[in-house]
């Protein structure tokens, strides 16, 4: 089973009337024990062919189960490993 993303953008801010952020969350569904790497699918606003890379991550667990982190998120990916337990689910928030 490979674990696979859907994502939900919550709001869009401005910092002091500059740049334009979002506040997103990432449902990952079948994560198994391990590291996982999950395409989180989401992309620049103003490009939408390049992926976009979360500057924070915020983990909610949703499963009985220890997960962690095991990198940062890059352009494409978010990484993290799950102590014990396969098909664990989880959220993340994140802000692009």
């Amino acid at each position: 089973m490979s674990a696979s993303a859907t994502f939900t953008t919550l709001y869009s801010f401005r910092e002091d009337r500059r740049r334009l952020y979002r506040h997103i969350r990432v449902d990952i569904t079948g994560l198994a024990s391990g590291a996982n790497t999950i395409p989180h699918g989401i992309t620049e606003r103003e490009n939408p062919s390049l992926g976009a890379t979360p500057i924070d991550e915020i983990v909610l667990l949703t499963s009985d189960v220890a997960v962690h982190r095991t990198q940062a998120a890059d352009n494409t990916n978010l990484y993290y490993t799950v102590d014990s337990g396969s098909g664990t689910t989880i959220s993340v928030y994140v802000t692009v």
